[in-house]
């Protein structure tokens, strides 16, 4: 009995203990929540287990169906396992045979971005990253007189249900396993890489050829290759940072090395021409040295006439600025000026004006019985004096006989014989004439000619005015 009774005091005791210890742990941690989609819940309901790692992590809340009629799972898991990373993957696994079905999740790595909640749901791993594998059960259901006889009726119409739906078939077998979407990137890049990897395989017999007859070479390769690989292992730490920074170095480096593909493409025309004009371009560079020994000369001039003309251009400017802005200002009355004289030349202006002008000369000249007479009054230096005829030398009317110096006319002379209005200017004594040499009289002015000359050359005048006048108008 005592026994008893302490063995049922050690039980209470070790219960009391756990459950302060299981207690507090459990109130020591806080739930998170996250979302799993799949294509189906496959039995899936509130309060079934989510793993992590094949350890107990969190619960499933609820099942609802998408918009697009997915299966959203619910849960709740401990913080410890979070957060949920945007390669994260989740399965859902049978607990066995016939027992229920848990979620098993993995977080991702912590290279990749964290999930973030969107559209009023916690973070969620989308359908992309979910498998559902098929049970034994679902197997072993196939061969039951039912499921065999729509089994053959699923095979019959298979080639009508995925006659149009062969991109969402081939969709669902990508997401079946991940690896098989994994399996299909390799194969691609294999298939693209497919002639440098038969290249290499060729190439392999002569690389072992080669290395067949150099057996030392090979040997020293290979220590070499010992040394560098002990090397590398002793920088392993430093090499694991550059290889987890590289991937962010190429994602910035792509958009150069785009533009680097583009610059390449687009220069390979320019570089086709550069090739081309290659051998103009040596033929060119051939020539210029004795182009350039006989253009010195010239250049040398060039430089002295420009040390002369450089002023005279600086001088020349001001008057340049001033023609160019009368040109700009006088540009309306040009383009006026020449319609005026397009219009002139269609009407015959200037064979008219010939006319008009011949007439009035025909009409302002004398005439007798013979032809028409034009007046011309003709005066020389010093009132004519030179003009009257004289067999020797006459101060201040040399016509360069000998050695006598060139005329040079006196104005003050001249003011005074027009002043005196036709008087004998030939009394007045001349600036240099010499003593003893006879004065000739100047001929008397015509006064009554010039005075007619005058009124005919006034109403001349006056006559083209007034045709200019009516042209303009």
């Amino acid at each position: 009995m005592r026994r008893i009774l302490v063995l049922t005091l050690i039980l209470a005791g070790a219960g009391a203990l756990a459950t302060l210890v299981f207690g507090s742990s459990a109130q020591g941690s806080s739930q998170s929540r996250f979302d799993v989609i799949f294509d189906d819940a496959r039995g899936l309901v509130g309060g079934q287990l989510v793993k992590i790692a094949g350890a107990k992590a969190g619960t499933i809340v609820n099942v609802v169906v998408t918009p697009d009629f997915k299966a959203r799972i619910e849960a709740t898991i401990d913080s410890r396992f979070t957060p949920f990373h945007q390669d994260a993957t989740c399965t859902i696994r049978p607990e066995g045979l016939i027992a229920e079905n848990y979620v098993d999740c993995d977080p991702g790595t912590a290279n990749s971005p964290v999930l973030q909640a969107q559209g009023g749901h916690p973070p969620t791993v989308p359908v992309t990253h979910t498998t559902e594998p098929v049970s034994l059960l679902d197997l072993f259901n196939m061969f039951n007189l039912p499921t065999r006889q729509r089994f053959m009726v699923i095979l019959d119409e298979l080639g009508i249900g995925t006659a149009g739906r062969g991109t969402d078939f081939n969709a669902i077998l990508r997401r079946a396993n991940p690896a098989l979407a994994l399996a299909r990137q390799a194969i691609g890049i294999l298939a693209r890489q497919k002639a440098q990897l038969g290249t290499i395989v060729d190439a392999t017999n002569t690389i072992a050829a080669q290395g067949a007859s150099h057996t030392a070479n090979v040997q020293n390769f290979l220590d070499r290759a010992a040394a560098l690989t002990t090397i590398t292992a002793a920088h392993r730490d430093a090499l694991s940072l550059a290889i987890n920074r590289l991937p962010g170095l190429l994602a910035a480096a792509q958009p150069a090395l785009a533009q680097l593909d583009v610059v390449a493409r687009d220069g390979t025309p320019l570089l086709q021409q550069i090739n081309t004009a290659v051998p103009f371009l040596n033929r060119v560079n051939t020539d210029l040295g004795p182009f350039v020994k006989v253009a010195k000369p010239g250049l040398a001039a060039l430089r002295t006439a420009l040390k002369k003309a450089i002023p005279a251009i600086r001088e020349t400017t001001p008057l340049t600025v001033q023609l160019r802005k009368y040109t700009e200002r006088s540009l309306p009355g040009t383009k006026l000026f020449a319609k005026l004289s397009a219009n002139l030349q269609r009407r015959g202006f200037v064979e008219n004006f010939l006319s008009v002008t011949y007439y009035i000369a025909a009409s302002l000249a004398r005439f007798d019985s013979t032809s028409h007479l034009l007046s011309i009054l003709l005066i020389g230096p010093d009132n004519g004096m030179c003009g009257n005829y004289s067999t020797t030398p006459v101060a201040a009317c040399s016509a360069h006989y000998g050695y006598q110096p060139a005329y040079k006319p006196t104005h003050a002379a001249s003011d005074q014989a027009a002043a005196r209005g036709g008087t004998n200017a030939g009394t007045a004594s001349r600036t240099g004439a010499p003593a003893g040499l006879p004065a000739t009289p100047n001929p008397p002015a015509p006064a009554a000619s010039s005075t007619a000359a005058s009124a005919a050359v006034s109403q001349t005048s006056q006559n083209l005015r007034n045709l200019i006048s009516y042209l303009l108008k």
